[in-house]
């Protein structure tokens, strides 16, 4: 009805001001009401509704709307409604934070998709997963996956590092060092999974076991942290 006005207005040489005729239609955008964010900012979510220019339903583009606050780093899902007779209900969805990822020294929360929700900072990093390197985001959630089937190492888990992109290096919390190969990394798991000396070794710590050679394995024993030194006596 609208596009039929303004075309009439036009063939008799006028000009309409769509957006006011809308609102006096009763096509208003006049409230606008947003849910389900807790890391998202209000701003961004209207900066992409982009009010200044959308004034009425008429206006409204509801499939570009949804895919540009879906844009946003901590959206996962938008739904858009209309309550009659002005009010534009805004739903959305957040990601869920799955691992760290460090990269050039600087911290980000990730999703499971290795899509980055934010950058963190601060001396207390968020207790997750902690993946480093290149690449490492967007291989983190399903190397986890494939090492939730080797308990004796995933309890230990500390930090898996991307090596150029092309390997894993696994690091445990007891201080033993898993270089794992560009190409068969599961088997080197299996091995591990498979040979109770290598399993003591890996439980023990403070070892690096190195399956980067084809067809070999290199152990190497790694140095532990000096203990510090007694603080001297006061004396009497």
């Amino acid at each position: 009805a609208l596009g039929a006005a303004e075309e009439a207005a036009r063939l008799n040489g006028y000009t309409l001001d769509m957006q006011h005729v809308a609102r006096i239609a009763g096509f208003g955008i006049d409230q606008v009401n947003l849910k389900g964010h807790t890391f998202s900012f209000d701003r961004d979510i209207f900066d992409a509704l982009d009010l200044a220019n959308v004034k009425t339903f008429a206006a409204l583009d509801p499939a570009a709307v949804k895919a540009r606050i879906e844009r946003l780093p901590w959206i996962d899902t938008a739904e858009l409604s209309r309550v009659y007779p002005g009010r534009l209900d805004i739903r959305v969805t957040e990601r869920t934070p799955y691992a760290l990822w460090t990269r050039d020294d600087r911290h980000y929360l990730i999703d499971k998709t290795g899509r980055v929700l934010a950058a963190v900072s601060g001396d207390t990093l968020p207790k997750l997963p902690h993946f480093v390197g290149e690449g490492a985001a967007a291989g983190a959630a399903p190397f986890m996956e494939q090492l939730a089937r080797y308990p004796e190492i995933s309890a230990s888990f500390a930090t898996a590092e991307r090596v150029s992109d092309r390997r894993w290096r696994l690091k445990l919390t007891n201080g033993t060092t898993i270089e794992l190969p560009a190409d068969g990394e599961v088997g080197a798991l299996e091995a591990i999974a498979g040979d109770e000396a290598l399993k003591r070794l890996v439980v023990a710590g403070n070892t690096t076991l190195d399956f980067r050679g084809p067809g070999r394995l290199a152990i190497r024993p790694e140095k532990q942290p000096a203990a510090p030194a007694p603080a001297p006596g006061t004396g009497s």
